[in-house]
């Protein structure tokens, strides 16, 4: 069987793309791409597999046959490096979220179906370990019905603003919802696996952090067959060097609950341990670029097309049209 050659663009996360594909025995050679070159060669000098290094998109998608790309710069950059990609004809793997924007991820989605190219999404959270076995528990009834399940990101963005300042900036576009949240909304859609049919939400931006956009959104979800979900956003809380504790995990079922790295259930009589990543962005990462592996190289189904990635995005956009019409209409206090 030949192997694929791929590229990585972007030497941040696609760090992760590109350690997992030099583990792939379905992957011959690795292209690189970053405007970074002392960093991208410090990258090929530890990677065997690595054939060459760029630092500008369209000319290593000029130059080089490859079987797939993965896109893994700032999301800013996502509309620009996407179309790029998928103009060359070349199938995508782009990290999360599609775009900043609505409009600019539709135009993704629909540019790729049109010239028939194969994208995915990398929704990473949904291939780590505990995601995977929540998953499957799921599935099997562990839990009975799902009555309520909620995910936060509770984040202290203090030391990544000082240190990436485009995170923050207008420039960026980004909402902390569409930025961050969308994991865990995401998420939810996930482990309910029905559609969202009502979206309240609120937001703030109290605290000390400069951000153009609230960096506090609080939502809850109806879904279709009325479990409930739940997530909060903030980049404000301080933890500062001692980390989380929590990520705020919580699922109620009819038959059983779990809450962080523990579930139980009716009959169990204990608290069982649910599967801990010591590094779950890498293991994430792992897990959704050998599924992108798998369909260009094997002809398996893209498991995160850009239609199930948009459903997650628009939810993320109506979080935030829904908080801001809250604040638009917010009562004033009695004279």
């Amino acid at each position: 069987m030949s192997k694929v050659r791929v590229a990585v663009v972007g030497m941040g996360l696609g760090r992760h793309h590109v350690d997992t594909y030099a583990a792939s025995e379905h992957v011959g050679e690795i292209v690189l791409v970053d405007k970074d070159l002392a960093r991208a060669e410090a990258v090929k000098a530890a990677t065997p597999k690595v054939s060459a290094i760029y630092d500008d998109i369209r000319v290593m998608l000029a130059e080089e046959k490859l079987g797939g790309v993965s896109v893994a710069t700032p999301d800013q950059f996502h509309l620009d490096h996407a179309t790029a990609v998928i103009d060359s004809g070349k199938n995508l793997l782009l990290t999360k979220p599609i775009a900043c924007n609505l409009k600019d991820a539709e135009f993704i989605v629909r540019h790729a179906a049109e010239r028939g190219i194969s994208l995915m999404i990398a929704h990473e959270a949904r291939y780590r370990s505990r995601s995977r076995q929540l998953k499957q528990m799921v599935e099997e009834g562990f839990f009975g019905d799902i009555i309520h399940v909620r995910m936060d990101a509770i984040h202290d963005k203090r030391k990544q603003f000082a240190e990436s300042p485009w995170y923050a900036s207008a420039e960026a576009g980004r909402t902390a919802t569409i930025g961050t949240g969308i994991h865990e909304i995401d998420f939810l859609r996930f482990m309910v696996g029905r559609p969202v049919i009502d979206i309240q939400a609120f937001s703030n931006s109290l605290g000390t952090l400069v951000f153009p956009k609230p960096k506090t959104i609080s939502a809850i979800f109806q879904f279709e067959g009325g479990a409930i979900g739940q997530t909060l956003v903030t980049y404000e809380a301080h933890w500062n060097e001692v980390g989380p504790i929590d990520d705020g995990f919580r699922l109620i079922g009819t038959r059983g609950m779990a809450v962080g790295y523990k579930a139980t259930r009716d009959g169990l009589g204990h608290w069982m341990e649910l599967a801990r990543d010591k590094d779950e962005v890498r293991v994430g990462t792992q897990g959704v670029v050998n599924a992108f592996i798998n369909s260009i190289a094997l002809d398996r189904p893209v498991e995160v097309t850009g239609e199930d990635a948009l459903v997650s995005l628009r939810l993320c956009d109506s979080v935030d049209c829904a908080s801001d019409a809250v604040s638009a209409s917010r009562l004033q206090p009695a004279a």
